[in-house]
């Protein structure tokens, strides 16, 4: 297992990653002495508002149809509750369910907590979870969970509070479960499977977890509060009285509100500035560990992109180091979507060289050559090489990104122009049918279960995931072969294999991983940050000065 991975809440940390990686598993911090500073144990207090500046809005608060990363976490770690949760070190803990008993590789039985209710009083019970279950599956829900239950082949309730699930063989299957957290059956069965993307619900959820939705202005902030409800057993009502996300894309205005106190956590400081603000009185920076990949996606229904050479030769085009070091040197070169945390990873297989010769040559092979003399490469037919790369509107990295990106491609004749475009708007682009975009850059965050059927596989072409139109008959096979494999050792060729592949073929292409990085104030105490997330136990973040008023109480909604 992969060992619990956080920084200590009451120390600075603005460090390298490996650095950070080894201090964070020791518990210890470096000081600006160079000596371990140890965090004394204050004692926690109840109230205040803890604000959050998020870089877009939240989206559908609803697991069966959501899939932005913030949601997700506000999903999983304060609205509602799944099944079962990843603990500290990465082993399944009891949540919604209280205990389980696995019955051989081909079923589960779930026994469920009695002191869960829904945020409208309603208890949460085994129908819940079997309506859950049921809608993710539904190819009408179009639902961003159902993948996860691709082996799996009945559910029956056997009583309100336990529930029994068939499946086929298959490696680590109680591994979908953290990602699924259970919805209300009794507000959503009346909602057709077609329509809860756009339900009502979505915007006002009724959840079961620590925190309760209170209100919600579009593009502007989301509001929720500590449920004195919940239960004793599970750690009780939270610290916090409430939690405001508030949506602010632009980096400037976010370490404003930063500094002037009426943020309390930045969730995209740029890599330069986290320095700067660690040395900041009041304020601390944290290097997170993270599962995330940031990649170009390429459209493979545009014939440019269908074609290998041409996917090879942008990908060794483009200088990914530099990259790297535009992010301050926070990160490692990446050869495909799984990352290194996992146990499938492989080290061996090396990204693509940068060597814009080999690039040349290949676009030569594919009929693209300077045929006027401009600079510029041209098609057969003379038109110039030019395509736009889609990003997410007012996210300053991004943007600078996409102009390292362009520069690069500038120089063997490529020409990009970068297309900032709103978050939702860029979604809905990415998940149609026809898809609406060219190239998009964009960061991804892997499962601790590895699901490459929805991204790659034939048989999710035209599907919401499949945005590069990619098909393969070998990766098909292995994708095939590896899930249904139980014993990791004789899974390990076959997911090898598939990293070759999607190395040497990049239907998308891999740039790097990255540790996730945050400002904090000092005054946000108990929080820890992991491989799991960073709002995992939020519920356990608690504020020093929170029988006084401060800057970030004045944020009402």
């Amino acid at each position: 297992m992969t060992p619990r991975l956080a920084l200590p809440s009451v120390a600075r940390c603005a460090l390298p990653l490996t650095l950070a990686i080894t201090l964070a598993a020791t518990g210890a911090c470096a000081d600006r002495s160079g000596q371990a500073a140890e965090a004394a144990d204050p004692v926690p207090q109840y109230g205040g508002t803890l604000v959050i500046a998020g870089p877009n809005d939240l989206e559908l608060m609803n697991s069966l149809v959501s899939a932005e990363a913030w949601t997700s976490e506000f999903l999983s770690f304060a609205l509602f509750m799944p099944l079962i949760r990843y603990g500290p070190d990465l082993d399944f803990e009891p949540y919604l369910a209280e205990r389980w008993d696995v019955a051989g590789d081909t079923a589960v039985v779930f026994h469920l907590r009695r002191d869960v209710r829904w945020h409208d009083g309603v208890p949460t019970t085994a129908y819940d979870v079997l309506f859950t279950y049921e809608r993710a599956r539904d190819p009408r829900t179009g639902s961003t969970i159902g993948h996860y239950f691709e082996h799996w082949t009945h559910a029956e309730v056997l009583d309100s509070f336990t529930i029994r699930f068939g499946f086929r063989p298959h490696g680590d299957p109680l591994a979908s479960w953290p990602f699924a957290p259970i919805m209300p059956r009794h507000l959503l069965d009346t909602i057709p499977p077609e329509r809860l993307r756009q339900a009502a619900f979505n915007k006002q959820p009724v959840g079961n977890g620590p925190f309760r939705f209170a209100s919600a202005r579009a593009n502007d902030r989301w509001v929720f509060e500590a449920n004195p409800d919940f239960p004793e057993a599970l750690g009780g009502r939270p610290y916090l009285d409430r939690v405001i996300w508030r949506t602010i894309p632009d980096n400037a205005a976010q370490v404003v509100e930063l500094m002037a106190g009426t943020a309390d956590l930045i969730l995209g400081p740029r890599a330069e500035q986290l320095r700067d603000l660690d040395a900041r009185p009041g304020i601390r920076a944290i290097v997170r560990p993270a599962r995330n990949y940031t990649f170009i996606g390429w459209n493979g229904a545009d014939p440019r992109f269908a074609d290998v050479r041409v996917r090879r030769a942008l990908a060794m085009a483009i200088d990914r180091e530099r990259l790297i070091q535009n992010r301050a040197g926070y990160g490692e070169l990446a050869s495909g979507p799984i990352s290194p945390h996992h146990w499938a990873y492989d080290p061996a297989i090396s990204p693509l060289p940068f060597d814009t010769a080999a690039a040349r040559a290949l676009l030569a092979e594919a009929g693209f050559i300077d045929r006027d003399g401009d600079g510029r490469l041209e098609d057969p037919s003379g038109n110039d090489f030019a395509f736009s790369l889609k990003t997410a509107a007012g996210n300053a990295f991004q943007r600078d990104m996409a102009e390292l990106i362009r520069s690069d491609l500038a120089a063997i004749g490529v020409t990009v122009t970068a297309r900032p475009t709103e978050f939702n708007t860029l979604i809905g682009d990415l998940s149609s049918n026809p898809k609406r975009f060219e190239a998009v850059l964009m960061g991804w965050n892997s499962d601790f279960r590895i699901n490459l059927h929805e991204l790659y596989h034939s048989s999710a072409l035209g599907g919401p995931y499949q945005i590069a139109a990619y098909s393969n008959p070998e990766l098909d096979t292995l994708l095939d072969r590896a899930a249904a494999t139980v014993d990791r050792e004789a899974a390990r060729p076959l997911w090898r294999r598939v990293q070759e592949i999607l190395r040497d073929e990049q239907p998308w292409t891999y740039l790097y991983y990255a540790p996730n990085l945050y400002a904090i104030r000092e005054r946000v105490q108990g929080v820890e940050m992991d491989l799991r997330g960073a709002f995992v136990n939020l519920p356990r973040w608690w504020l020093a000065d929170a029988a006084a008023p401060s800057s970030a109480d004045s944020v009402r909604p």
